[in-house]
């Protein structure tokens, strides 16, 4: 299914797009306004933004670190040493150990959705500081509301599919 999702900076503005998308003919039923005084946040699905750990990050990362020094020390692979040391030599190959267990974190753990919701606003944030969200439920509906909603220039209209 397809969420319209608008950000709107107050009570006057998302009711004027409501009421403009019931002028249009809209289902109700398929329209809501989230925050003070209408519905809450937690009744739909809205990605929070921002990347956030997982459970994977907690252990991958130095996980990676201790097999990356392991390899440089195991293998004897010199290919830092000119310029790094010894030590130095075996500390970025942790890193870059490291790095391979954030990558694997990333696709193992949430995969590029994650990465998709980087520059998404964080909804429930938005809602405690008084903004509202207007979301149209439906993927005929969608193409038919973004028309309306975009006329009144939110703050932020976010296209999102769930399964």
């Amino acid at each position: 299914m397809q969420y319209l999702v608008a950000l709107l900076p107050d009570r006057l503005q998302a009711e004027a797009v409501y009421s403009a998308l019931e002028a249009a003919g809209l289902p109700l039923e398929a329209v809501a306004l989230v925050g003070r005084g209408y519905r809450d946040v937690g009744d739909y699905p809205l990605p929070q933004g921002g990347w956030r750990p997982n459970f994977f990050t907690y252990w991958l990362v130095p996980f990676g670190f201790v097999s990356g020094v392991g390899f440089s020390i195991l293998t004897g692979l010199e290919t830092f040493t000119a310029w790094a040391g010894v030590w130095g030599n075996h500390l970025l190959g942790g890193l870059l150990g490291a790095v391979a267990g954030g990558m694997g974190s990333l696709l193992v753990g949430g995969g590029l959705g994650q990465l998709a919701q980087w520059g998404l606003p964080n909804y429930v944030q938005a809602v405690k500081q008084g903004k509202y969200v207007l979301v149209v439920q439906g993927t005929g509906l969608v193409n038919r509301a973004k028309g309306i909603v975009l006329r009144f220039q939110p703050q932020s209209l976010n296209v999102l599919e769930t399964r």
